[in-house]
């Protein structure tokens, strides 16, 4: 993912109305998605294509071409809820994982089953790819992250110290390092180099629902229960900024792929955009009528995408004039 767009600070205005009435929706998104049976969660951009898979409540996985919003694909095979999607950095696997306690991965040309990654014991609330695209990293309800081959779907480790379910992963860009978040209110930062070493960050109230590294890997990401997102710097693991302008539990957070902005979806039905060095708050995004589960940038960083209990929805971005 390094089609890499430099942005300004200071970016657009997306005009959000401000004399609406209370029973009126607005709406600043540019392009809708329905397809899901119900909630669409888990939303990851094509590291080069303008492909953008969802997994969803209804078991299944949505493919979807966003030049022209139809639906190329739909995997099928786990049994419950697909929490999460994630490509391989080259763009021809994608993983996911799911409350049916398993993890998938799938050939991204064909759509056909690769593995099936099963050794946790609970739901898999989510998945992640290593820099180079060798192993997979999957956090899962029984308290643990597991590491797995991905060339041929061995178990490689169990990492255990969190006191509580994992809710989000995230394996560094830079590093050869994997975050976790758990309902035990912290994040951990696991070193996998020989035998696994970890670093706790404490800072949030209550039970953490997402990570997300920095693209150069120096910075992490956490959003969570306390309605708070932290931004901390690794490896020091002191916080660089606390985001408190969400009204509800933050679901999903998400770097641009420049690094100059932080987003985040929550359930007060919206995305907040943020300037990453400042911690100023840019843009609120608005259209959904449910709470926001996952995010995630374009490549490119024109676009980004949000999925919800109502719908996948996307906002443009205006990058040659922000530049």
């Amino acid at each position: 993912m390094k089609h890499v767009c430099l942005f300004a600070c200071c970016l657009f205005s997306l005009g959000v109305i401000q004399d609406a009435t209370a029973s009126e929706v607005i709406d600043n998104s540019h392009q809708t998605l329905r397809g899901h049976a119900s909630w669409a969660i888990g939303v990851a951009w094509h590291p080069v294509e303008g492909r953008l898979p969802s997994g969803g409540i209804d078991h299944s996985i949505r493919i979807w071409n966003t030049q022209s919003g139809q639906q190329e694909r739909t995997l099928a095979g786990h049994t419950n809820i697909v929490y999460c999607v994630a490509w391989s950095p080259d763009g021809k696997k994608l993983a996911s994982s799911s409350y049916d306690g398993t993890v998938k991965v799938w050939n991204a040309a064909t759509g056909r089953e690769v593995h099936t990654l099963s050794g946790h014991t609970g739901a898999v609330m989510s998945v992640g790819w290593s820099r180079d695209g060798s192993k997979l990293a999957s956090g899962s309800k029984d308290k643990t992250v597991k590491v797995w081959d991905a060339l041929d779907g061995r178990l490689l480790d169990t990492l255990t110290g969190h006191t509580d379910m994992i809710i989000s992963i995230a394996w560094s860009p830079a590093a050869n390092s994997v975050a976790s978040g758990g309902f035990d209110n912290t994040v951990k930062v696991w070193q996998l180099n020989g035998s696994a070493t970890c670093q706790t960050l404490r800072g949030h109230t209550q039970p953490i629902e997402c990570v997300a590294w920095s693209p150069d890997g120096t910075k992490l990401a956490s959003g969570g229960r306390d309605k708070t997102a932290i931004v901390w710097a690794i490896p020091q693991g002191t916080q660089l900024h606390t985001l408190k302008e969400h009204q509800l539990t933050i679901e999903s957070v998400a770097w641009s792929p420049d690094g100059l902005k932080l987003a985040a979806g929550g359930r007060d039905k919206t995305v907040k955009v943020w300037d990453a060095a400042t911690g100023k708050l840019l843009d609120t995004l608005v259209g959904h009528t449910k709470a926001v589960r996952g995010i995630a940038w374009s490549p490119d960083g024109s676009k980004l995408a949000a999925g919800s209990e109502d719908s996948i929805k996307i906002w443009n971005f205006d990058v040659e004039s922000a530049r």
